[in-house]
């Protein structure tokens, strides 16, 4: 990968694997309407070119999981952090023996990822056709690709092991560090869970109905009532915001960060995502729900790593 000046001068063209990523496959004549009572999605609106974000939670609302949901054959496939999904996976299993459905954790995928015309040409190549509105997807028997429009046009790959060989092989130039598209995500606000901030939040303290990753319109779920309670009473107090450091800083999900309260600092939040790109540390973390864009937060690990809060690209209103 080029080094960058600055983490806004993306590449033009850049593919990396990410490999953080796992799939739960889902099959079975109920995979739908067994999915549409445990998830936030609306999986009725699932299709061959749609994609869907959403979350599964337990019944006091807290996501075990933040997924991509994507139609490939007769199967539906969740796209999730690893170590999120394994937790979802598992509580997933306990009500499946109550349905026609199958669950796996799929090891016959690789997940890709990337932006700008050279990737584009080998999506074209194999697909046929680029997937263009956000979270639209394509899909043959080489697997699947879906489009994703913020920050910057780019596109996540779901392929066969040998489709994915054969990308990598084709592509022209150095594979990315997962740190860039961990970027991306951040600068879109788009969250994710990990082992340590798994079932910690409820999907509105993440900003997944900013992201249209809730239906309010569907019946009922697992989580359901708090979810909807959280939207129609106001009773959440904390959201998801966008930090950066002007330093390279180390910074994992679950680090606590501090805001300071006079002439000291106390808990302001918890890092849900981290990137760090040669000067620059970008964070995505769970905060008060009134914290100001340009108020600054510290880590409470590395009390010198000072971080300013940015804006988000969507409303929350």
């Amino acid at each position: 990968m080029s080094q960058i000046d600055n983490a806004n001068q993306l590449p033009e063209n850049f593919l990396t694997r990410l490999t953080n990523q796992g799939i739960i496959e889902v099959d079975g004549e109920q995979r739908i309407s067994y999915l549409q009572g445990q998830v936030t999605a609306d999986m009725q609106e699932l299709s061959g070119d749609k994609s869907l974000l959403g979350c599964h939670c337990d019944f006091k609302g807290k996501a075990w999981n933040i997924f991509y949901a994507a139609q490939f054959g007769e199967s539906a496939l969740l796209i999730g952090h690893k170590e999120s999904l394994m937790a979802s996976f598992v509580q997933l299993q306990k009500y499946a023996v109550f349905a026609k459905v199958g669950l796996s954790i799929s090891e016959d995928w690789v997940c890709l990822a990337g932006a700008g015309e050279k990737l584009e040409s080998l999506i074209e190549e194999r697909f046929t056709q680029l997937p263009t509105g956000d979270r639209q997807t394509v899909s043959n028997a080489q697997g699947l690709v879906m489009a994703i429009q913020a920050p910057i046009k780019r596109y996540m790959l779901v392929l066969t092991a040998k489709a994915a060989q054969e990308v990598v092989d084709h592509y022209d130039q150095e594979l990315a560090d997962t740190s860039l598209w961990e970027l991306l995500d951040i600068q879109a606000g788009i969250p994710q869970l990990q082992e340590s901030t798994s079932n910690e939040f409820v999907p509105q303290m993440m900003n997944v109905q900013a992201l249209e990753g809730i239906s309010f319109n569907k019946g009922c779920y697992m989580g359901q009532e708090v979810v909807a309670r959280t939207k129609f009473l106001g009773k959440n107090k904390r959201a998801a915001v966008i930090l950066k450091a002007e330093e390279a800083a180390s910074v994992v999900a679950g680090d606590i960060l501090e805001s300071p309260a006079g002439d000291n600092w106390r808990k302001g939040g918890t890092v849900l995502r981290a990137a760090q790109l040669n000067s620059q540390t970008w964070l995505l973390a769970v905060v008060a729900n009134d914290t100001v864009i340009g108020s600054v937060m510290r880590l409470k690990s590395h009390p010198d790593s000072v971080f300013t809060v940015q804006n988000l690209p969507y409303s929350l209103a």
